[in-house]
């Protein structure tokens, strides 16, 4: 699948999410689709129940394996600095995201720790894409 394709089936697991920004998320490896899911905080009552905390769980248990450093992740949403933390741990390579966490909360940003901030503390590189599809992505933002 290209990366267009893998973004869109992101785009869909979002749609699913019952929070008030729904965001999904997709990791691939050599195309193929390994993990995709959304966030569910309130569903679960689990505050780390976001997007990609679920995908790189799915995506480990599915690979057998913690190091998912083969693969892709593809996010309607920029991973907060939790998310972007467990991809660094993940040491998942690639990153595609959609809307910035500046757009998805421009008035009340959780932590404001920015993702190149974190990222210059961390010895893992990530090549990211921000801004991939970012049009079709910020139709989610707000739902009401």
């Amino acid at each position: 699948m290209e990366n267009k394709d893998l973004m869109l089936l992101a785009l869909e697991e979002a749609e699913k999410s019952d929070e008030f920004v729904g965001c999904g998320v997709v990791i691939a490896k050599n195309g193929e689709v390994v993990a995709k899911t959304y966030n569910m905080q309130r569903k679960t009552n689990n505050a780390s129940a976001h997007a990609e905390i679920n995908a790189i769980g799915e995506a480990g248990k599915k690979l057998g394996s913690k190091n998912l450093d083969g693969c892709v992740i593809y996010c309607t949403c920029e991973p907060c600095s939790m998310c972007l933390s467990a991809i660094i741990f993940a040491k998942i390579p690639k990153l595609f995201y959609g809307t910035s966490m500046q757009e998805t909360f421009p008035d009340n940003l959780p932590i404001t720790l920015t993702t190149e901030e974190l990222l210059a503390h961390s010895d893992h590189k990530i090549e990211i894409e921000g801004g991939f599809m970012k049009d079709k992505c910020s139709i989610l933002l707000r739902k009401d």
